[in-house]
């Protein structure tokens, strides 16, 4: 009793568990011998006992069919020394039904045992997963804010110099209705700026966009560009109508994104603008004669994150962007994105 008190303690290491059972297997066969006529209540009601905590510590077909044929050994060992061989088949017959129950009922037990500490492992894989998609969105949502916050702030106010400094040459030249002229449009640019730039505080999604059609909303670009710069734009605009909001909002900035490069680096004369559908998806293309740039340097510059972002939110949509550059005969920029009844795969 004492022994089977500390038994989880005593076989917690299997190396040495073997200790455990010889002393408790003499223990029994002392008893048994003890008990002389009578040995075969302990052979069916301890000897059992002891298989089920073999079984619990080793768990090995091997190692309890051979701890069992030690068993027999010492029952059939007995009933010969004690000259009760005619019963020792019904002894050998309960001894092995009372091992079937035992075994069964600690195998159940173990079953239950292993199956809790899968789901236990389970459920520690998937709190690990649990946190590493949290990190993942927390990182996308952090890309995604520095896209939206680069197309309204950064861009807005990269116009608002622009235009400023256009203002500058025209005062030098005393061309001061001109240069008046763009003060207004300046002062519409940076009102257009502030309300993107609160929008996107709020709940980091465009939602102007409901307001016009999409093709209202390109042209307002176009003509920005050209209040802005004095280059002529050409090119073919579709008429669109119940376009899906996030793509709206996508490929506005990118329209805005391409233009604001070629303000800043094209050294461009002339710029053409094509938003077209072509099999079922929008494509939009855009070309300058400027001094063209090196494609490889995408995302490479400190501070130059636009052609990323535009990258970025291409993904996002499932489409294609692809930049020809032939210096010094310009850029061409061709942007596909398929139309979708599901939406978009944004995080």
């Amino acid at each position: 009793m004492v022994l089977n008190w500390y038994f989880i303690r005593l076989t917690r290491n299997r190396h040495t568990a073997w200790i455990y059972f010889s002393i408790q297997l003499f223990i029994l066969c002392l008893a048994s011998f003890m008990a002389a006529y009578v040995y075969g209540l302990i052979t069916i009601g301890l000897f059992p006992l002891l298989v089920g905590q073999f079984v619990y510590v080793y768990y090995d077909k091997i190692k309890i069919g051979m701890f069992m044929a030690v068993l027999y050994a010492i029952i059939t060992l007995f009933a010969i020394s004690e000259d009760a061989m005619p019963g020792v088949i019904i002894l050998l017959a309960l001894f092995t039904l009372m091992n079937i129950i035992v075994i069964g009922i600690v195998n159940l037990m173990l079953q239950q045992y292993y199956a809790r500490m899968r789901t236990q492992n389970f459920l520690d894989e998937l709190e690990i997963a649990h946190r590493q998609v949290e990190e993942l969105t927390v990182a996308n949502e952090r890309q995604r804010m520095a896209r939206d916050l680069h197309d309204t702030l950064a861009q807005g106010l990269v116009g608002i110099i622009m235009q400023l400094e256009a203002i500058n040459v025209h005062l030098s030249n005393r061309n001061h209705e001109r240069a008046q002229q763009i003060v207004l449009s300046s002062m519409e640019g940076a009102r257009h700026t502030l309300a993107e730039a609160r929008e996107v505080i709020d709940n980091l999604r465009l939602q102007s966009a409901d307001n016009i059609t999409f093709t209202d909303a390109v042209r307002e670009e176009l003509d920005r560009f050209i209040g802005a710069t004095g280059i002529p734009v050409t090119g073919q605009i579709e008429e669109f109508r119940n376009l899906p909001q996030l793509l709206t909002e996508h490929s506005l900035y990118m329209i805005r994104e391409s233009l604001t490069n070629i303000t800043r680096h094209a050294q461009a004369q002339h710029v053409e603008v094509n938003v077209l559908v072509v099999n079922g998806s929008l494509v939009i293309e855009i070309t300058d004669d400027g001094k063209g740039f090196d494609p490889e340097q995408i995302g490479r510059q400190p501070g130059h994150y636009g052609l990323l972002g535009m990258q970025e939110r291409v993904r996002i949509m499932g489409g294609r962007l692809s930049i020809s550059n032939h210096v010094p005969q310009g850029t061409h920029i061709q942007i596909e994105i398929p139309f979708h009844t599901g939406g978009y795969n944004e995080i």
